[in-house]
């Protein structure tokens, strides 16, 4: 009896496998068998049936229906390979992205703020995918359409350019970073461009209104603003300094910003003007030691509750009679009813405690400290002027902090009409005038 195949059956590997080898119109086809759920073939009996089922003339209408069906045979096969291997080591879940994220070792080693805020854009994203597209499994699956669509809904949410951009940035940096793991062909949200940013700068305080500020605040407030009035560091900055970098023989203040640490860990030196100086001299010995606020220090550290510390500050500055949004956006208090309203615009914050580390660099401008010695003091980075920057000494950091040795914490206020009047005759009197009249209220 004639043998119904065109073609053989053989082993290979170590597993030991059947492979066919067989031919069809004289084209030769040589690869692995694979049963109906895509695993692979060790016995014989099937590997033959296989083979039987794939040349077998008897069983096929002509030679073009068996070229047909060996080519969809072989398609199947690579379908079930692929989706073998793919249910084996699936792409990415849209669920488990952060968690994959964060442990990635290619992701940017970025600092405990900023992994905060990256872990809220991500969830944003998942809470729209699953409240607009339940179906969508793999991250693989969102399409640049659908990153469109989501830029769309965070504009029309009112998200703040910047805000915008920060979302988008950071999923096209999860898409890149995860790229093996998600095995998308292309990134969803690489077409989606930056919006235009509109800097909404914090405005320095008057001399006033600074007087108002430092004079009604008590306790570690009153600390923490004096120590944002006459350094200039930053709210975090001021909220973690240690008193290892306070030199009080020297009048100094050492200290790495918060900000440059992980790419610049060069410290500023601010000297102590009189006004700080006199409150922490004022702290007892004993108790200068580690943090010098060490419980606005705990609320800082702790994310979730940092926004504390900036809502008691503004709170302060209400308090103050200094208005802290702009006129038109945020919430309202209703003059007639008391109660809570909103503009339906975000909130723009026009004064803040970055508002005192401008009022810094004012007044130390408006009395004449060189630009460059103030940019070193306040640590900016601009490299423009980096260019002009000198070492800054503990001799030059005192004699900067000098010029804020003003009363500024319990200035009197306003001088009284007649003193002011008596200022200004005695700069219009010849010189042995002057001497005549202040010997005579000597002796008075």
């Amino acid at each position: 009896m004639a043998r119904k195949t065109q073609g053989r059956i053989f082993k290979r590997g170590k597993a030991k496998v059947f492979w066919a080898d067989y031919s069809v119109e004289g084209k030769r086809f040589r690869h692995a068998l694979r049963d109906v759920n895509g695993g692979k073939v060790t016995d014989r009996e099937t590997a033959q049936k296989l083979l039987d089922d794939l040349v077998n003339p008897f069983r096929l209408r002509d030679k073009t229906e068996l070229a047909r069906q060996l080519a969809d045979t072989v398609k199947a096969l690579e379908v079930k390979t692929a989706e073998a291997v793919e249910i084996a080591n699936p792409p990415l879940r849209i669920s488990d992205a952060w968690e994959v994220f964060i442990k990635a070792p290619n992701r940017p080693d970025s600092g405990e703020r900023t992994i905060f805020d990256y872990r809220g854009y991500c969830n944003a994203f998942i809470e729209w995918l699953d409240k607009e597209h339940a179906e969508l499994i793999y991250l693989r699956d969102i399409s640049r359409d659908l990153a469109g669509k989501y830029a769309a809904y965070m504009t029309s949410s009112g998200k703040a350019p910047n805000t915008f951009n920060k979302h988008i940035g950071f999923l096209k940096m999860l898409y890149r970073v995860l790229a093996d793991q998600i095995r998308a062909k292309t990134n969803p949200f690489d077409g989606i461009t930056r919006k235009k940013l509109k800097t909404e700068s914090r405005r320095e305080l008057t001399i006033e209104e600074l007087y108002r500020v430092l004079n009604e605040a008590e306790g570690n407030l009153a600390l923490l603003l004096n120590l944002g009035t006459f350094t200039g560091l930053r709210l975090g900055d001021c909220c973690t300094l240690q008193w290892g970098e306070i030199d009080l023989v020297k009048r100094v203040i050492r200290r790495i910003p918060n900000k440059t640490a992980s790419k610049n860990p060069k410290p500023v030196l601010v000297g102590i003007p009189g006004p700080l100086y006199e409150l922490l001299n004022a702290v007892p010995v004993s108790r200068r030691k580690g943090l010098l606020l060490p419980e606005i220090a705990a609320v800082y550290v702790d994310i979730n509750r940092r926004p504390i510390i900036t809502r008691h500050i503004q709170a302060h500055f209400e308090k103050c009679g200094i208005k802290t949004q702009k006129t038109g956006t945020g919430k309202y208090k209703d003059p007639k009813t008391g109660e809570l309203k909103s503009t339906g615009k975000r909130a723009v914050v026009e004064v803040g405690f970055h508002s005192l580390r401008h009022t810094y660099v004012s007044l130390h401008a408006e009395r004449g400290t060189p630009q460059a010695v103030i940019q070193s003091n306040v640590g900016h980075g601009s490299p423009a002027m980096t260019r002009h920057y000198t070492h800054i000494g503990e001799a030059a950091a005192r004699n900067t902090a000098a010029v804020l040795d003003m009363p500024l914490a319990g200035s009197p206020g306003p001088a009284d009409p007649e003193r002011e009047q008596l200022k200004q005759l005695a700069d219009t009197l010849q010189l042995e005038k002057v001497k005549e009249v202040l010997k005579s209220l000597e002796q008075s």
